[in-house]
């Protein structure tokens, strides 16, 4: 029977262990995106958005799986090209955030779950959101009214910008009016209320539609939709 060389074993033993104990995908990723100061044009009512391409890598010895991409909330999209990249592979998730109606920063967080030995990595997302004109609410929402009888709802409008910017304010919808004066001047850092009536016609849920028309390019137009619901009147 041959004898084995227990000290050629050990030091085998001790040159293959490093070897075996890297062997191991490992996830390189970037920690952070800042998109910095971000200043929406359009519509003050439409969803907006900012993009990424983050790249991820590889640099381990062993094939990488990405299990799970979690966004922090749904106004993050973050969809992988690839979920599986052999040794020294890139692929690339696609990050898309939609930017909040107001202004002010905004901080969100994605989780991509892996095979490594971190076995989660978190990318944060950073915007800085200045719009040059900000609406209080992206919609009017009334109170519960009655048919035939006015029922009122009001939004504020603010400028974050040096000039004075001329606002006419026009109803869209019959039975909806303004109140007060419908020409005014908005100026910086002020909130300007707009204030509107509106006499339903019928029983049931309705909607209206105010238009703004201001003196700012890019935001020539400004559509604002209103909600309420109204009973039917008491004979």
């Amino acid at each position: 029977m041959a004898m084995v060389n227990i000290r050629n074993l050990r030091t085998v033993l001790l040159y293959l262990a490093p070897m075996v104990m890297f062997a191991q995908p490992r996830l390189q990723m970037q920690s952070v995106v800042d998109w910095g100061m971000v200043t929406p044009s359009g519509s003050l009512t439409k969803q907006q958005s900012v993009s990424y391409r983050v790249p991820l890598k590889n640099i381990g010895d062993k094939t990488l799986v990405v299990s799970s991409v979690r966004p922090q909330c749904g106004c993050t999209s973050a969809p992988l090209e690839r979920d599986t990249l052999q040794p020294g592979e890139e692929t690339s998730m696609n990050i898309t955030l939609t930017l909040p109606a107001g202004s002010g920063v905004i901080d969100k967080y994605v989780t991509v779950f892996c095979n490594d030995s971190a076995k989660s990595h978190v990318l944060k997302l950073r915007a800085e959101v200045q719009r040059p004109l900000q609406l209080s609410s992206s919609f009017l929402g009334f109170n519960q009214g009655m048919v035939g009888q006015p029922t009122r709802s009001k939004i504020e409008l603010i400028s974050n910008i040096d000039d004075e910017v001329r606002i006419t304010v026009e109803p869209k919808t019959q039975g909806l009016t303004v109140v007060g004066p419908s020409v005014l001047t908005l100026r910086k850092g002020l909130a300007l209320p707009i204030e509107v009536e509106y006499v339903p016609a019928k029983a049931g849920t309705f909607k209206v539609e105010l238009l703004l028309r201001t003196s700012l390019p890019d935001y020539e137009t400004i559509d604002v939709s209103g909600f309420g619901m109204a009973d039917p009147s008491v004979k």
